[in-house]
């Protein structure tokens, strides 16, 4: 007594395809979800690696005029000249900094602080961080 195969057959018809299809989708969804999420971080890090750069040049900028202004052999004028200032440093390119200075005399006692603003990039793909020193020599 075997059971007649080719009625089985037929009640199992087409359960695979609808399977495979089903499989093929799901993936597809995934591979498409995952390939979105790697853009994002792809633009996410580009876009962090730029602020890194623009706040080294902000304090470089500020580092250059702080040395500019302490240094023994000047005279300690704050100049308030804050005319971009291109960086041809290699992990700087494309970046410069503005820095100016202001100074507050508090009694006897001469503050000066040094802003400066790094700017890397252009366009959308740009970045601008800033810092503030202030110094008493």
């Amino acid at each position: 007594m075997r059971p007649n195969l080719k009625q089985a057959y037929k009640k199992q018809s087409g359960l695979g395809l609808i399977s495979a299809i089903f499989v093929i989708v799901v993936l597809a969804m995934l591979v498409a979800g995952m390939s979105g999420i790697m853009t994002a971080s792809q633009t996410y890090r580009a876009q962090e690696i730029l602020a890194v750069r623009a706040l080294s040049a902000a304090q470089t900028g500020s580092e250059l005029h702080l040395s500019e202004l302490l240094h023994p052999e000047n005279a300690q004028v704050c100049t308030t000249d804050a005319s971009p200032v291109a960086l041809t440093t290699p992990g700087l390119l494309d970046c410069s900094y503005q820095a100016s200075c202001a100074s507050v005399t508090v009694g006897s006692d001469t503050y000066y602080t040094i802003k400066s603003v790094g700017k890397c990039g252009s366009g959308v793909d740009s970045a601008t961080r800033g810092v503030k020193v202030r110094v008493a020599p």
